[in-house]
């Protein structure tokens, strides 16, 4: 990987202007448990195997149903119930004081995550559990108060072993030290100090290029009934640098899939799940940059990484009808995305091409040749830059496949700046064989800006 967590003090010296853990008056308890709420539901669906019966089997009047008619006991096994929940209920603790919060806060963050757990992330497909409301927080909170107590004893030990044991206790340590999240640079030797839950105002101006930072983008897509119906998922975890004159961006992206209907692209059944995608790294270089606009190109290499893991349940295979997606899944397919792009602070226009290598899995042919189109337009910005609203178009037409046509996209999306960058759009696809095979889709992405 090209960057690194790291837990451990910061030496004195390598970063200016350090601040100790903030006091709870100096922070937003709000801000902070919805933050904290949305990586629990993030590490919800990454964890869940089964996620089209476990997470997406549910609608708003189903939702309503279960939060209204709460259970005493949701048939969980003794192990889950008082020592599973007993142990997330103390990481809640844990969480809230390593952000500074004093202990009645810290009490009343862990009885919100754990309500919130029970009538939202679970809530969804099955009645909150009465004993778990009441489990969570009511031996949570002991346990917590213990363990912070036992980690301060052994983080400060000389033993090694105690060290890693107090990680076992609450590993939200790796990242969160003193608030802080440690991230080194290798590629330009420096240590950042960055503090996702501390709100802060960004002073830069947004462009179409990437700034140096890490991302997280989640697609849905709801698949048509007669397609197999379901729900296709991608995972994308990118790692993106630039050079000190912002002109040059290399990105490394890491994709994980999975189909959710159990169909495979001739709706055979197969298993819900994950497979690994292909890798992919990035260049991008402005070659002209006037006052009003700038000219650059592009490499996107698309590796056939995910052949290392194999598709052992054919869950890529269902992917393979989504264009937008196509070359992040293939799992024996190399592809090479050449493009030259054209932008300014309102439009950014893009044309290029995706070539297959070894497409056989794919088409039966050896190679495959798309060409791609897109015109994205900054409809909204705020004074401020903290907020935008885009529309973004992509066009594919897959110039070599025996039935060729175009396939197009249209996105909405919003953009929410501040020390975290969120970002939400739809899509819809209108033309070709993208829209026979999905109604809509999804993106869900979050940037942790370091530059």
């Amino acid at each position: 990987m090209f960057f690194l967590l790291l837990s451990s003090p910061v030496v004195a010296g390598e970063v200016s202007n350090q601040e100790s853990v903030p006091k709870s008056s100096d922070r937003s308890f709000i801000k902070d448990s919805a933050v904290i709420n949305y990586f629990l539901w993030g590490g919800r669906i990454l964890y869940v195997r089964n996620k089209d019966s476990k997470i997406f089997n549910t609608s708003l009047k189903k939702w309503g149903s279960n939060i209204t008619k709460p259970e005493l006991d949701d048939g969980d096994s003794f192990a889950t119930n008082y020592l599973y929940h007993p142990y997330f209920g103390a990481l809640y603790y844990q969480v809230y004081r390593d952000l500074g919060y004093e202990k009645h806060d810290a009490y009343l963050g862990t009885i919100l995550q754990s309500t919130l757990w029970e009538f939202t992330i679970e809530g969804t497909v099955e009645k909150p559990s009465i004993i778990d409301l009441i489990v969570t927080p009511g031996l949570g909170i002991p346990l917590g108060l213990y363990f912070e107590k036992l980690n301060k004893q052994l983080s400060n030990s000389d033993s090694f072993f105690a060290k890693t044991a107090s990680y076992l206790i609450n590993p939200t340590r790796l990242f969160l030290k003193e608030g802080d999240l440690g991230i080194a640079n290798p590629l330009s030797g420096t240590f950042m100090i960055y503090k996702p839950f501390k709100y802060r105002d960004m002073r830069h101006d947004i462009s179409p290029l990437s700034l140096s930072g890490v991302s997280m983008d989640t697609y849905f897509f709801d698949v048509k009934q007669y397609r197999g119906g379901g729900t296709d998922i991608l995972y994308l975890l990118e790692t993106s640098f630039v050079d000190s004159s912002n002109e040059m961006n290399l990105s490394i992206r890491f994709p994980w899939a999975g189909a959710y209907d159990g169909n495979d692209k001739e709706y055979g059944v197969v298993d819900n799940g994950f497979e690994i995608g292909n890798m992919s790294v990035a260049f991008s270089k402005i070659l002209e940059k006037e006052e009003l606009f700038y000219l650059g190109s592009s490499l996107d290499i698309n590796f056939a990484s995910s052949s290392i893991w194999g598709d052992k349940k054919d869950r890529l295979e269902k992917l393979h009808a989504n264009s937008l997606i196509l070359k992040d899944v293939l799992h024996d397919s190399t592809v090479i995305s050449p493009s030259l792009y054209f932008a300014n602070s309102i439009i950014f226009l893009e044309v290029g091409s995706e070539f297959y290598i070894n497409a056989n899995d794919y088409s039966n042919e050896a190679k495959e040749f798309f060409a791609v189109y897109r015109a994205k337009f900054k409809v909204f910005k705020s004074k401020n830059n903290k907020h935008n609203l885009d529309l973004d178009f992509k066009a594919i037409d897959k110039i070599t496949e025996s039935s060729p046509g175009l396939d197009a996209y249209a996105e909405i999306g919003f953009k929410f700046v501040d020390n975290l960058i969120w970002a939400i759009s739809f899509i819809k696809p209108v033309n070709g064989e993208a829209a026979k095979y999905i109604h809509n889709g999804v993106n869900v992405s979050i940037k942790v800006p370091l530059n």
